[in-house]
């Protein structure tokens, strides 16, 4: 076991960066060799991202944030009624009504219902959800679009009052009690579902790159190579890519909303891009380096590089 994650952190630190001394050893060694590291490496992103994740949003801090959802609906005024008839609001409040939680030990606020508000001014509220006349306003901190609208069109004819909260304070009493329930099942579950679902759209993605530039070195530089073989290198390009989008999705919240960057980043094209570049360069320099022809008596290895 020892030499396995010996032999696996060897790989990972050669894999960063696509250089000629250790990708050019690559299509020389087994497509299961490099498969198993493959898998090793999703498996090894993923469970740290849970435990990220497990420990962010433990039972205590959920069951808070629970307990302030709870106190927030049980103040729900008797006299206030939401209704929503044919893609327009009507309150029988007289002014905004503001609804807080509390999450992480800082109050915030999640919804405002303001019948006379345009959407931009879920901006000065600075709450998660704005709901005005005629729009839902949701806040939408992880883009270079700082919020979006939803027709109310779409939520058809409804009605909100206080026996719908009391309603919701008795659901969430509920789910309180079955909290630690819920997390040994959901933290197992995802245990299973994220390295699975990485696993394969990363593998998609791969598929895809490793042909068009099958293609590009077929046309571009006349070279008797195999699609597999440049599947086999991106499995192990792929590495800074992976690490980056990962971590990126644990630490983007804490990244300044000032940052250039912050509203591209973590996105399905950036990676994209992203990992075709690095493929790209490591077929290269798999292929194309000098020290690769100047050796012309490949070793065949078929267990480690």
């Amino acid at each position: 076991m020892r030499q396995k994650v010996k032999t696996f952190f060897h790989v990972f630190k050669q894999s960063i960066f696509p250089q000629p001394d250790y990708y050019s050893k690559i299509p020389k060694v087994s497509f299961t060799f490099s498969f198993k590291y493959f898998s090793s490496l999703i498996i090894s992103l993923n469970l740290i991202l849970l435990i990220f994740v497990s420990v962010k949003y433990n039972p205590g801090k959920i069951n808070r944030f629970i307990n302030s959802i709870i106190i927030s609906f049980k103040e729900y005024p008797n006299e206030l009624i939401i209704n929503l008839r044919k893609g327009s609001l009507f309150s029988s409040y007289n002014r905004p009504y503001l609804f807080w939680g509390e999450l992480a030990g800082k109050r915030k606020l999640y919804l405002v219902v303001d019948e006379s508000a345009s959407a931009d001014k879920i901006l000065q509220y600075h709450s998660q959800v704005l709901l005005t006349k005629k729009e839902l306003v949701v806040n939408n901190q992880t883009s270079n679009v700082k919020y979006q609208t939803i027709p109310l069109t779409y939520f058809g004819d409804k009605t909100f009052d206080k026996k719908d909260s009391e309603r919701l304070i008795s659901l969430l009493t509920i789910t309180k009690s079955l909290l630690i329930v819920i997390y040994l099942v959901v933290v197992p579950s995802l245990m299973l579902i994220l390295p699975f679902s990485s696993f394969i759209i990363t593998l998609f993605y791969l598929s895809i790159i490793s042909f068009f530039i099958y293609v590009v070195f077929k046309t571009y530089f006349h070279k008797r190579i195999h699609y597999k073989k440049i599947f086999q290198v991106g499995l192990h390009a792929v590495t800074l890519p992976l690490l980056l989008d990962y971590i990126l999705i644990i630490f983007k919240p804490s990244i300044p909303a000032n940052f250039y960057f912050k509203p591209f980043i973590p996105s399905p094209i950036a990676f994209v891009i992203l990992v075709a570049v690095f493929v790209f360069a490591a077929v290269y320099e798999a292929y194309e380096s000098k020290q690769q022809n100047k050796n012309h008596h490949p070793t065949h290895h078929k267990h480690s590089i």
